[in-house]
């Protein structure tokens, strides 16, 4: 209630015409319904199957747990307040109702304790509001300066996507001293990023041991652009040197091992973006170079890699065609003591269809937030496109206020398990030792939706998709069991979301 309070406190300030401000709102708002038909992918099992003969030796196994076709609710609020102080000044700011991910709607909320209720209705404890994002725009005669914890996003967003469109629920955020400075159509982007900052401010504490030097973790950030709206042609690259002390966790580290976590590493991310006519073409390439610290717990692990990512399309007034290719490499199977990593992951909110490449099956056992704490959460939509070579056609037909969409991916993983050698799995960011080989065909998946647009603020949408597993999702690391019997996979997603 403190922070309700605070927050409507500040806007009545801010409204009030002794300070000659002026106050523009915008934000979302959203509800969405999920159904999946037997997440476990393996129709013979039961519900509560959990065998622990699977569960940590790097096969594709899916715990039960208690439900083969889960529906989950959600419901969340973004709000979007920017005061204009005078020409040169704007202090930008989102504030979260709820959790984009975990806004489970008939259920507690995370990190609000115990769930309470009645037999007259749900009555829970209230859900809070967050400052997101929270950044000043500074316009002076050498360009724009931005202090504060701003949005990131760059290039088709695969990589940095600062996650502002309706329904996507992971932001790339920095704590952020970033300059943009345009010449023309060529603009220049410095930035100093502070991802995080350590416990203390002289060094990190660890478990209440102190930790030296500390735990930062530093971006140091130069883009550079052409933008040229006349001719709807964009070229960029964007460097990032990352630095972080041992104590700190990298992306690929699993949190119960030990060792050093040091990173070091440059990000180059290059881009381009062109239109001719009814069409459109977009590349993004990022790679990955430097050292991330040691992967599986003991040495430490170089980093070298890249990726490749495609967007095209057609676009008229009836017709929009989108298509979707990318190369996103994965970590090869490898010998003890061969310490090289390649495996990049794409942003969480770089869609690709409805099911594959969205839910997060291995975590749905332990997501429900009144029952689980907050720290142990695993988020239903946490399945991010990595070590896959895919493609996927998307047509849709637009009659007015009615869209009609549809979309067809098939999916090839770029490694695969190799008996005699390591296999690093991906959601639980370990190494394990092959026994036998794995097979590549990651499957297939239609989807078919609906779109109708009932005002220009008002979308209302229906999407249903038909996943078929590939043998990829059959291996089992097992001499006991051939192969897991998967089958094909239904869901379904009903949503509602305005935007003012």
């Amino acid at each position: 209630m403190l922070k309700i309070f605070l927050l409507s406190t500040l806007i009545s300030l801010i409204s009030y015409n002794a300070f000659a401000l002026q106050l523009d709102w915008n934000g979302q708002f959203w509800f969405d319904q999920n159904f999946l038909s037997d997440y476990q992918l393996d129709r013979g099992r039961i519900s509560t199957d959990n065998d622990p003969n699977f569960n940590n030796n790097g096969s594709q196994y899916i715990p039960g747990n208690g439900q083969k076709n889960p529906t989950w609710y959600s419901a969340f609020l973004r709000l979007n307040p920017k005061a204009i102080v005078n020409d040169s000044i704007q202090i930008k700011s989102e504030f979260q109702v709820g959790s984009p991910i975990y806004g489970f709607y008939g259920r507690g909320f995370p990190t609000t304790g115990t769930e309470k209720t009645n037999f007259l209705g749900s009555s829970k404890e209230n859900m809070t509001i967050g400052a997101q994002r929270y950044w000043a725009n500074l316009i002076t005669d050498f360009g724009t300066v931005e202090l504060g914890r701003a949005p990131i996003h760059w290039g088709l967003g695969a990589i940095w996507n600062a996650g502002n469109n309706l329904f996507d629920r992971y932001q790339s955020t920095g704590d952020m001293v970033r300059l943009t400075s345009k010449f023309g159509n060529f603009w220049v982007q410095p930035a100093f990023v502070k991802v995080a900052t350590g416990n203390n401010v002289s060094g990190a504490t660890i478990l209440g041991a102190p930790s030296a030097p500390s735990d930062d973790i530093t971006d140091y950030d130069l883009a550079a652009k052409y933008d040229n709206p006349e001719e709807e042609f964009e070229l960029g690259a964007m460097w990032t040197r990352r630095i972080g002390s041992e104590t700190q966790r990298s992306l690929y580290f699993n949190a119960a091992q030990t060792g050093s976590t040091r990173i070091n590493l440059n990000i180059f991310d290059f881009y381009f973006k062109k239109k001719l006519g009814h069409y459109r073409l977009g590349f993004e390439i990022p790679l990955m170079s430097g050292g991330i610290g040691a992967v599986d717990g003991a040495n430490q692990y170089d980093y070298k890699t890249i990726a490749l990512v495609f967007e095209g399309g057609y676009s008229s007034d009836l017709w929009d065609i989108g298509l979707k290719a990318g190369h996103v490499p994965g970590q090869p199977p490898s010998y003890a003591g061969d310490n090289k990593f390649k495996a990049i992951y794409l942003n969480k909110d770089y869609k690709l269809g409805l099911i594959m490449f969205r839910y997060n099956l291995l975590g749905l056992g332990n997501n429900n937030p009144d029952t689980v704490g907050a720290a142990s959460l695993n988020s239903p939509y946490d399945n991010q496109i990595v070590n896959s070579t895919y493609v996927s056609l998307a047509p849709e037909l637009k009659l007015e206020r009615w869209t009609l969409k549809s979309n067809l991916i098939f999916a090839w993983a770029d490694q695969q398990a190799k008996g005699g050698q390591q296999v690093y799995d991906y959601n639980k960011k370990a190494f394990y030792g092959a026994i036998k080989d794995q097979s590549k065909f990651m499957g297939w998946e239609p989807d078919l939706g609906v779109a109708y647009k009932w005002d220009d603020n008002t979308l209302i949408a229906w999407d249903v998709g038909f996943w078929f597993p590939g043998g990829y999702y059959e291996f089992t690391n097992s001499n006991a069991l051939d192969k897991f019997k998967t089958d094909w996979m239904f869901a379904s997603q009903v949503k509602l979301g305005i935007s003012f």
